[in-house]
């Protein structure tokens, strides 16, 4: 009986992992349905999700907030992932947003992954793809 005890309070009171940092580029259909997947998912997921941002390049929707994640202009990632120390940053390929090349450059110098998702995936296979850049 003792060890039944063990066993449950070792599950009860086991330590999730910190969450780990993600940003998103786009805020279109699939970027938000993955989104919510995920945060959807951190009460029962091995490894938890904090989405740090959003990224667009449309300027009426700068500083506007998507599942409590601000959305920032491209020219801030780099910034962004140094500032919050993102592990993964996000993109759905196919998406419109147009970020130049220095940006890309400043992108590459963080530690940061980047993880480029395609539109025909269903959202749990991103979601698992998702947790496979985290490890």
């Amino acid at each position: 009986m003792s060890t039944l005890l063990t066993r449950v309070k070792k599950r009860l009171f086991r330590r999730k992992p910190a969450p780990k940092k993600v940003i998103f580029i786009g805020i279109d259909y699939l970027c938000f349905s993955l989104a919510k997947t995920l945060l959807d998912s951190n009460k029962r997921a091995e490894q938890p999700v904090e989405i740090t941002a959003f990224i667009d390049d449309e300027p009426w929707n700068n500083r506007t907030q998507v599942h409590g994640a601000t959305v920032f202009s491209p020219s801030e990632i780099a910034s962004l992932v140094i500032k919050h120390d993102v592990a993964l940053i996000i993109q759905i390929q196919g998406e419109s947003i147009s970020i130049a090349d220095n940006i890309w450059e400043g992108i590459f110098k963080t530690k940061a992954k980047l993880l480029t998702l395609e539109t025909h995936q269903e959202i749990n296979t991103m979601q698992a793809l998702v947790y496979q850049a985290l490890l």
